[in-house]
């Protein structure tokens, strides 16, 4: 699709357009955040593909402004679904729900066309969690659902 644009400028932040089949349209844009190097991923998805309107910009905007409390959401969403005998975490895992410091690191999120997103955790320390990660699906700020990427085929 050579008609896309190659960058997006969604709530101040530049986007750039990455290489997908034709199928799709995907901009990322990459945020530092912090002293450590830390940095967090926005990523706008797009199915079939098309420039993200102007409801999903607002959406991936304010992903990215409430970054931080997202991930408090959905490490908590995590720390109390996760306990579902479902899940199959052993008591080790179930302890690690508990600690101060959430077993779930490196999240970024990714935003839909339909207006919904998701969170992941690309580290995790739970089984459930290898070898993608561990996501949060959500609808607007309210977590919808455990995503989990156990099972899921590389891209």
């Amino acid at each position: 699709m050579d008609d896309l644009p190659e960058q997006l400028l969604v709530g101040g932040a530049t986007y750039s357009r990455v290489d997908a089949d034709d199928s799709i349209a995907c901009w990322t844009a990459t945020f530092d955040v912090g002293r450590n190097g830390d940095s967090r991923q926005v990523s706008l998805v797009i199915e079939p593909a098309g420039v993200p309107d102007s409801a999903v910009r607002e959406l991936a905007a304010d992903v990215s402004a409430r970054f931080g409390e997202f991930v408090r959401v959905a490490a908590d969403y995590l720390r109390a679904g996760l306990r579902d005998p479902r899940y199959g975490l052993d008591g080790v895992e179930l302890g690690l729900l508990d600690a101060e410091e959430a077993p779930f690191g490196e999240p970024e999120a990714v935003v839909w066309a339909d207006g919904t997103w998701m969170l992941r955790f690309a580290e995790s320390r739970l089984a459930i969690a290898d070898p993608f990660g561990i996501g949060v699906l959500f609808t607007g700020d309210t977590p919808d659902a455990i995503e989990d990427l156990s099972e899921a085929e590389p891209a």
